[in-house]
Order: structure tokens, then C-alpha cells, then sequence
């Protein structure tokens, strides 16, 4: 009863994607101010409400929401479900849960405008932490907490020597989300963090051959890698 209870409660939050992506996927151009969340429509500038009711179109110019229920509800319940399936019925679930709602606005967002909200990925560590924290105490299951903490600080550090050798392609926002999710691959233990990191470029090299051949990144064009972690650390959960 596990998983079909789970992922009905991933597509009931899919439900509830669209606004957010389209709060969150805001273009940021290179040397330019960070602009705000959105909070307007795009195409008329009307106010849009809270993303958590927001209409499937915007009520001024009727302008579609993008992705909308057909793409966030299967996903949504497949991350669920898939890392119901991995992680089991322990305490750690709901953290891990957790991180699989998360994934999907955080790889469409990427996907879309190339950023890794602050928000959302702030929502994974400190929701995560705390899930986690609570876990550790029920079990008891410490030492996977002081791994897990351990894991995310050298994940942190390594995706942020990546980012600063000469031409990455990384951006700041893949060294907190490499953090986020060391935090809970840790919890699982070293090999799942050794099989996470080491399946990102693996992961995003179907993306990275799709963009080139259809001619819509060349050589130093920047390529999201938000999807590649977050599908690798979920494909590390599972394995």
C-alpha cells in the first residue's frame, strides 16, 4: 500500500508545480542584476496570485502555464514513487520524499532558464536536515546523521573547486544543490555518494548530445546540470 499511497500524493503535489516553476523559472542574463521571482505574467504584466493556486492560465491574457499538468503530475509521481521504492518504509522516507518533490521544479526550472533556485534548494537542505535530524533520534541512527552532514560539506567543496577551475561550465547554483544532495546520499552511505557524483556526467550526456545536434548549444554554451545530479542522486537512492 506504500507506494501507490505515495505516489498519489506525488501527483497531487504535481498539481501544484506549474505555478511554481512558472514563479521560479525567471531568465537571469549574464551581467545583469538578479531579477526577482516572477510574480506578474509575462506576456501582459498582470498580477499573478500565489503560485500554490495559481489557474492553469493567467485570467488577464489567458497565457498558458508552461510545463503543465501532463508533464509535472507523471513526474512527480514517478520521483516518489521511485525513491518510495528505494528507500523503504524507514524513518528517513519522508526526508527523502522530501527531496524527490523537490527534484522536478528544480530540473524544469534549470532546464528552462539555467538557475537553481535558492529557495527550493534551501527547502531541500533545511527541510532535509531537519527530516533527517528527527530520523537519527527515532532509529537511533546518528552516525548516518554526522555522515550525511560530512558528506554535504565535501560535496560542497568539490563541486566548488569544479566550478572555479578555468571554462566550467558550473555555476554556483550546481555547488549548493552538489551539498544539498551529498547531505542525503550520505545519510545512505560513502558508496551511494561515490555512485551519485560519479553517474552526473553519465546522466547528462544524452542531454549534452541532444543540445549539440539540434543545434541549440554549441561548445561554450552553457548546458544545465541541475537534472543530471538530481536524476543521478535518485538513480544512486535506488541502486
Amino acid at each position: 500500500m506504500l507506494l501507490p499511497l505515495v505516489a498519489a500524493a506525488g501527483a497531487g503535489w504535481g498539481l501544484l508545480l506549474p505555478g511554481l516553476i512558472d514563479r521560479y523559472a525567471v531568465d537571469w542574463p549574464t551581467g545583469r542584476p538578479r531579477p526577482a521571482w516572477r510574480s506578474t505574467c509575462p506576456d501582459c504584466a498582470g498580477a499573478r496570485p500565489p503560485w500554490w493556486r495559481a489557474p492553469r492560465r493567467c485570467p488577464d491574457c489567458r497565457r498558458p502555464l508552461t510545463p503543465g499538468w501532463a508533464v509535472t503530475v507523471p513526474l512527480t509521481a514517478a520521483a516518489t514513487g521511485i525513491v518510495a521504492a528505494g528507500v523503504g518504509a524507514t524513518g528517513a522516507l519522508p526526508a527523502f520524499l522530501l527531496l524527490a518533490a523537490l527534484a522536478v521544479p528544480l530540473a524544469v526550472v534549470d532546464l528552462r532558464v539555467l538557475r537553481l533556485p535558492d529557495p527550493l534548494i534551501g527547502a531541500a537542505v533545511g527541510g532535509g536536515l531537519a527530516l533527517l535530524l528527527l530520523a537519527a533520534v527515532a532509529d537511533p541512527a546518528f552516525p548516518a546523521l554526522g555522515r550525511a552532514l560530512l558528506a554535504a560539506a565535501l560535496c560542497g567543496v568539490g563541486y566548488l573547486t569544479l566550478t572555479l577551475l578555468p571554462r566550467s561550465q558550473l555555476g554556483f547554483g550546481d555547488v549548493k544543490l552538489g551539498a544539498a544532495l551529498g547531505l542525503y546520499l550520505g545519510w545512505l552511505g560513502w558508496p551511494t555518494v561515490v555512485t551519485g557524483v560519479l553517474l552526473a556526467p553519465l546522466v547528462n550526456l544524452p542531454l549534452v548530445i541532444v543540445l549539440l545536434v539540434t543545434g541549440r548549444a554549441g561548445p561554450r554554451t552553457p548546458i544545465p546540470y541541475g537534472p543530471a545530479m538530481l536524476g543521478s542522486a535518485i538513480t544512486a537512492v535506488v541502486l
